[in-house]
C-alpha cells in the first residue's frame, strides 16, 4: 500500500539526565526528490547525520522538515578559551596603540565580550549518552510521522481505484463499440453508394470498408491500455514508495488515450475515450502526492 508524501508527526519526551524536555516536528510536503532541512539545538547539532539517516530509512522522497525544541540549555562541562583567537585581538590593540597613537588598557570583562573567544562545550561521550537518551523521543515522532502517510496513502489509493476501475469500464465500453461503429460505417456508406453511383461495384466497396476498418481499428490500443492499467493496479497494491512507476504508467496510458481519439470516428466512442482521458488527468493528480 502506497504512502503519502504528506504529513506530520509530533511528540513531547524528557531525558532524565540532564533533566530537558524535548519538542519533536516532523512534517513533510511534496517534493521529486529527498530533501531533509533539520533545525536543531547546538546539543544536538554533531548528529545530525544520524537523524537525517533515521529518516532516510523510512522516507524514499518530499521535503522532510524536522524541528526540535528542548526547554532549556544544558550547562556546559568544558570551557575553552581560542587562543589563537585571542593573540590575534591583543596584537591589534598592540598596533593601534603604536601606530595610530591610541590610549588605553584591555581589561578581562573586554576580552570576555568578544564572541567566539569562550568556547563551551561538553565531552564526546556526554554528548552521546544525551542524544541516545533522546533517540527514542526522535523514534517516536518518526513512527507518528510515518504513520499519518500511511493514513492519507490509503485514502488517496482507494480514490485512484474508483477512478482506474472507470478507466477500466471505458474500455470494456470502446471493445463493444468497436463492432458496431463499423457496421454503423459500412451501413451508410453503402446507402450513400447506392444513391448516386449508377455502376455500383459491391465488391470494391467491401475492400475500402476494410481499408477504413484498418486504420481505425483501436483493438490494440485497448489491449496495451488494459495491459497498463493492471499494471498500475499491481504497482498500487503491491508496492509501498510506487510514485514513480506509475507516473510512468500514467504517461503510457495517456498516449494509448490520444490515438484513440484520433482514431475514434464515432460519437459514442469518442464520450468514451472522452471520460478515459479525464479519469486519467484525476489519477495523475492525486499520484503527484504518493512517494
Amino acid at each position: 500500500m502506497p504512502y503519502s508524501m504528506t504529513g506530520v508527526g509530533r511528540t513531547t519526551g524528557a531525558i532524565k539526565d540532564p533533566p530537558i524536555k524535548f519538542d519533536v516536528e516532523i512534517k513533510s510536503y511534496n517534493h521529486r526528490f529527498l530533501e531533509i532541512s533539520i533545525r536543531c539545538p547546538n546539543t544536538l547539532l554533531p548528529f545530525e547525520n544520524e537523524i537525517r539517516r533515521s529518516i532516510q530509512m523510512k522516507v524514499s522522497r518530499g521535503h522532510i522538515i524536522v524541528v526540535i525544541q528542548q526547554d532549556r540549555d544544558i550547562f556546559p562541562t568544558t570551557i575553552d578559551v581560542d587562543k589563537p583567537l585571542l593573540a590575534a585581538y591583543l596584537r591589534l590593540a598592540d598596533e593601534l596603540k603604536k601606530n595610530y597613537n591610541v590610549s588605553g588598557d584591555i581589561d578581562v570583562n573586554t576580552l570576555l565580550a568578544i564572541p567566539g573567544l569562550i568556547k563551551f562545550s561538553q565531552t564526546q561521550k556526554e554528548s552521546k549518552n544525551l542524544y541516545n537518551a533522546f533517540k527514542p523521543i526522535l523514534e517516536k515522532a518518526l513512527d507518528a510521522f510515518i504513520q499519518m502517510k500511511k493514513r492519507e496513502g490509503e485514502n488517496i489509493a482507494r480514490d485512484i481505484k474508483k477512478s482506474i476501475d472507470r478507466v477500466e469500464r471505458n474500455i470494456r465500453i470502446v471493445d463493444e463499440l468497436i463492432p458496431k461503429r463499423n457496421e454503423h460505417y459500412k451501413d451508410h456508406l453503402l446507402s450513400i453508394l447506392k444513391d448516386y453511383t449508377k455502376n455500383f461495384d459491391e465488391d470494391r466497396f467491401y475492400q475500402e470498408v476494410l481499408y477504413l476498418a484498418e486504420r481505425t481499428d483501436v483493438t490494440e490500443e485497448c489491449k496495451r491500455l488494459n495491459s497498463h492499467v493492471l499494471l498500475f493496479k499491481e504497482s498500487l497494491k503491491d508496492e509501498d514508495h510506487p510514485g514513480r512507476q506509475l507516473n510512468f504508467l500514467l504517461q503510457e496510458m495517456q498516449r494509448e488515450a490520444n490515438t484513440l481519439s484520433v482514431k475514434a470516428n464515432y460519437l459514442d466512442i469518442s464520450k468514451a475515450v472522452v471520460q478515459i482521458k479525464e479519469e486519467i488527468e484525476k489519477i495523475r493528480e492525486q499520484v503527484q502526492n504518493l512517494e
